[in-house]
């Protein structure tokens, strides 16, 4: 980042849902390093939540602006109640950030029931659209509706909305639901929805699709999954980083619509 895109990012109050995942803890730093307020939304207990924040997010380089909710992105009427505090505490908002998903894991595992798509509970896959889709589209619908122009969503999505899963790279007798492609599709799809409907709002509204993220998988699956990408490697959360902070700042002031891919390759052959 410049120092003039650097700049932009200062004193904005932006939104990070599932900013205590794997993904959302390294965005939260990077943003709170720009000098941005953070306002992160999660599940987890606001005690334990504040300990991951100062182990994991703050450190003695951070500006120390962040903020924390317990959320369930599914109720309407928690988020409203975010949104109240947020405009309270800061008075406006400038970037909505929809990390938080639910991405069921593929393990050899007997204590995880793994169903093909014929077996899948319809429980299942209500449960992740709800929280993939459903939320991220309230939380559009509340924090979006609170946004002046020059504001921009950031939307996460995955390749798995772009492409089928492969599944010759999980382990034997596994495989990835539908579900987590599904609602990345559709959540790509209300991008370019929302960029055309609040166009003239001037909000900006885009989709990052992220490749498979390296995090404590077995070896077996790493080397598949990198043998398949032109790069050969998985994804680090870093590597998303400046993409992000560019659709966060005033940098990115005429893109909106877009769907950019950062996944080494694997969606080019």
């Amino acid at each position: 980042m410049t120092r003039t895109s650097t700049s932009s990012l200062e004193k904005k109050v932006i939104i990070l849902t599932g900013g205590l995942g794997l993904l959302g803890k390294v965005f939260a730093s990077n943003l709170l390093k720009m000098g941005a307020h953070v306002c992160i939304l999660d599940l987890i207990e606001s005690k334990i939540a504040h300990e991951l924040i100062k182990s994991e997010i703050l450190n003695s380089t951070t500006k120390r602006s962040i903020v924390y909710f317990k959320a369930d992105i599914t109720h309407k009427k928690e988020l409203e109640r975010v949104a109240n505090k947020i405009i309270d505490k800061f008075g406006h908002i400038d970037v909505l950030i929809n990390n938080a998903a639910l991405d069921p894991k593929v393990l050899n595992n007997i204590s995880q029931k793994n169903y093909s798509f014929e077996e899948m509970p319809l429980a299942n896959w209500n449960n992740e659209i709800t929280v993939n889709l459903t939320g991220t589209m309230l939380c559009c619908q509340v924090f979006g509706s609170l946004m002046k122009a020059n504001s921009s969503i950031i939307n996460i999505a995955s390749i798995y909305g772009v492409v089928a899963p492969d599944q010759s790279i999980y382990p034997a007798g596994f495989t990835k639901p539908a579900t987590y492609g599904v609602t990345k599709a559709g959540v790509i799809q209300l991008t370019r929805y929302l960029a055309a409907y609040w166009g003239q709002k001037q909000i900006r509204v885009n989709c990052l699709v992220c490749g498979g993220v390296e995090n404590n998988q077995s070896i077996d699956f790493i080397k598949k999954y990198s043998a398949k990408t032109p790069l050969g490697r998985m994804a680090r959360a870093s590597d998303f980083i400046g993409i992000l902070l560019y659709l966060a700042s005033d940098q990115s002031g005429y893109t909106t619509g877009s769907v950019l891919t950062i996944d080494g390759g694997w969606t080019a052959i």
